[in-house]
């Protein structure tokens, strides 16, 4: 069965507007989780909660935001999972599920990374601290404050001074970006002289992605936020394992890479073609 989830920075779960549009999201997507960052409250009051979780159908964990941002809610539909336990970091949530429906055990990351560049590094180390105690299928999704490569800005200036450690650390975890359809950017500065990024993103584990290989992520527009929301629909729930074939551009970086991949192609292999011994 399938998994449907939000992960958004909704910039202010007290602002106006923000309740209403993300019950709507969870209405029409029918989310069996949510995870919202930036949300500036200290406290979850049942008052705030039930504008969108009229009828109390979620478990919400919370961190409270620091200064004058920051804030992560995550929420998890009671009657598709059950909640083991829950970790609290600085920078990130992590929820060990249950999946009720297709009995299998996987770990939800919801992070709001540093947006000061004096924190970054805190944030990437914590975020590598969870995933080395991690032993489950895990999905990590956010906003990283980060982004990847340099055509995620619209603006050309070359990547962060972060970027290149934020992808040592998921090429070090093994983990793999879901790609998001409906466009490439996240983020709006709303000013006249544009600014657009992609700071917002979901990775999983290889055995995350072995449970539903059919996963997607799109993102929806934005309303009342200046970063999308972005929906991820985990596809039919996959009972019999497969191997699958997944490229990341960073290993053309990596000075081993022609020679390892020209050694893996010349082994034997009964393949009818070069196509299907990657395949």
């Amino acid at each position: 069965m399938v998994v449907q989830g939000l992960i958004w920075n909704c910039r202010g779960l007290s602002k106006k507007g923000v309740s209403t549009f993300l019950r709507n999201l969870i209405l029409e997507y029918k989310l069996h989780f949510v995870g919202l960052q930036e949300t500036m409250i200290g406290e979850c009051e049942d008052s705030l909660l039930r504008k969108f979780d009229m009828n109390q159908d979620y478990l919400w964990l919370w961190n409270a935001f620091k200064g004058k941002s920051g804030g992560i809610l995550v929420g998890v539909l009671i009657e598709r999972f059950d909640v083991g336990s829950f970790k609290q970091g600085d920078f990130m949530i992590q929820v060990n599920l249950w999946d009720k429906v297709n009995k299998v055990k996987w770990n939800l990351i919801v992070v709001y990374g540093a947006a000061r560049d004096d924190l970054k590094v805190k944030f990437l180390a914590e975020l590598s601290a969870f995933c080395s105690n991690n032993l489950d299928p895990v999905l990590i999704g956010g906003d990283f404050n980060i982004i990847r490569y340099a055509n995620e800005r619209n603006r050309q200036h070359g990547v962060q001074r972060f970027s290149d450690l934020f992808n040592s650390l998921i090429d070090f975890h093994e983990l793999r970006e879901i790609e998001m359809s409906r466009g490439m950017y996240t983020w709006s500065n709303n000013q006249e002289v544009l600014i657009l990024e992609r700071l917002d993103r979901i990775l999983v584990s290889r055995d995350w992605e072995d449970l539903f290989p059919q996963v997607w992520v799109r993102k929806v527009p934005r309303e009342v936020s200046d970063h999308n929301p972005l929906i991820l629909s985990s596809g039919q729930h996959k009972i019999n394992k497969t191997i699958q074939f997944n490229f990341e551009k960073r290993w053309l970086t990596n000075p081993e890479f022609i020679s390892a991949a020209k050694k893996i192609w010349l082994k034997p292999c009964n393949a009818k073609s070069a196509l299907d011994k990657i395949l």
